[in-house]
């Protein structure tokens, strides 16, 4: 009885956990995997970037469903949030690395400034910072 129970409880809560909201893309779209693929330092950077950016463009959202899925997708490989502790210093490093050269890239600064422009040319390059970001409207 007990163990009905239990099997009911998780059948229930797999119900409850795919009802909420989901990812603008599906996870065999290109920038997906681009994403799901990146080494966890390079997938942290790309994360915090594509956050930046839905920060300071109206016009785009950060798909925190989609960052769920591919970091439930990447703890099944031992490449997501769980091995991310570890390697602190390095995702720091990307960071910062990866920050500048977008910056560079797109001729803007990350903090202050309206994204919008580089938000779409991730979006045109189908980039995997374009992955996260959901246009609005």
């Amino acid at each position: 009885m007990m163990r009905k129970l239990m099997i009911v409880g998780a059948a229930l809560a797999v119900t409850a956990c795919s009802t909420g909201p989901q990812p603008a893309r599906p996870f065999d779209d290109p920038a997906v995997q681009k994403l799901y693929n990146m080494p966890t330092p390079e997938y942290y950077a790309t994360l915090k970037i594509a956050t930046m950016v839905a920060q300071n463009c109206a016009r785009y959202s950060y798909d925190s469903a989609l960052d769920l899925m591919v970091n439930e997708k990447r703890n099944e490989v031992g490449r997501g949030s769980l091995s991310a502790l570890s390697l602190r210093n390095a995702i720091d490093l990307e960071t910062e690395v990866s920050q500048r050269s977008f910056a560079a890239k797109h001729g803007v600064e990350l903090t202050g400034a309206d994204l919008c422009m580089a938000a779409d040319a991730e979006s045109l390059e189908n980039s995997a910072i374009a992955a996260v970001l959901v246009p609005v409207g």
